[in-house]
């Protein structure tokens, strides 16, 4: 077990023995987990979520697990429309619900949250990001015009991902985070749990510019030798937990896309 590993492991003990803060922070790193699915119904799950929701529950004026949680929500209901195999799990319902009534729920408890943030928290970009991301995804449900947003992009951060096509589908596995650390503990997270779709591109970016783009090379073994992959130096000011990257349609942590 390494270094890294032995901290999320004493995060996980603390969290579990009631610690809101080590539940807000090992919830945080479960946002790089990937979604698990439920052979019985099909429901996904976020293992983020159950942590996330016990640190807000013992902490309601915890700022950023409030933004940490609503962000998971914001990423839930984006993923679940954008997704053609998510929506063919889900049609005929979230148990009681149905798709449509689970994403309104969902989007309401996130607006909840994040509209709750002060505008003077140090969290409070994000949340409004959030809440953004959020309006123009229901918006295009509502088939309303919106101008794209075409400020520049004030934070940096490291994208890894995969893409995959097979005839006219397409599959897309992201992370996105600042820690080289905690990106490398993801990526073995990911190959655990996948068999052959594992990670194939590290890039880097400041203020919306490409500052950096190489390789991942996964063994016979699926693990990374990650001797070989340099994480740049991040130059401007890092993405805050939680926030989306609009301009790049990706989001905190670990997301999908399919289409």
């Amino acid at each position: 077990m390494t270094i890294f590993e032995e901290r999320v492991a004493a995060l996980r003990t603390a969290a579990q023995d009631g610690d809101a803060e080590a539940a807000r922070e090992y919830g945080r790193l479960q946002l790089f987990e990937f979604y698990e699915q439920v052979e019985s119904t099909g429901e996904l799950v976020w293992p983020a979520e159950p942590w996330l929701r016990a640190a807000v529950a013992a902490r309601p004026d915890d700022m950023l697990a409030r933004v940490l949680l609503g962000s998971l929500l914001v990423t839930q209901v984006v993923e679940l429309r954008e997704s053609l195999v998510y929506l063919e799990y889900f049609i005929g319902g979230f148990g009681e619900e149905t798709q449509e009534e689970a994403n309104a729920r969902r989007a309401e408890e996130a607006e909840s949250l994040l509209k709750g943030i002060p505008e003077t928290a140090p969290e409070a970009a994000t949340a409004a990001a959030c809440l953004e991301t959020l309006r123009k995804t229901l918006a295009e449900e509502a088939e309303e015009r919106h101008e794209d947003d075409s400020a520049p992009f004030p934070y940096d951060y490291h994208l890894i991902e995969t893409e995959s096509w097979g005839g006219s589908a397409y599959l897309a596995l992201r992370l996105v985070g600042t820690d080289p650390d905690e990106l490398r503990w993801a990526c073995g997270r990911w190959l655990a749990t996948t068999d052959g779709f594992g990670p194939e591109t590290l890039t880097s970016y400041s203020r919306g510019e490409k500052i950096g783009e190489t390789a991942i090379e996964v063994g016979p073994d699926q693990t990374v030798d990650w001797t070989g992959v340099s994480f740049p130096d991040l130059p401007g000011v890092p993405l805050p937990p939680g926030h989306p990257v609009p301009q790049a349609r990706v989001f905190y942590g670990f997301s999908g896309e399919e289409g």
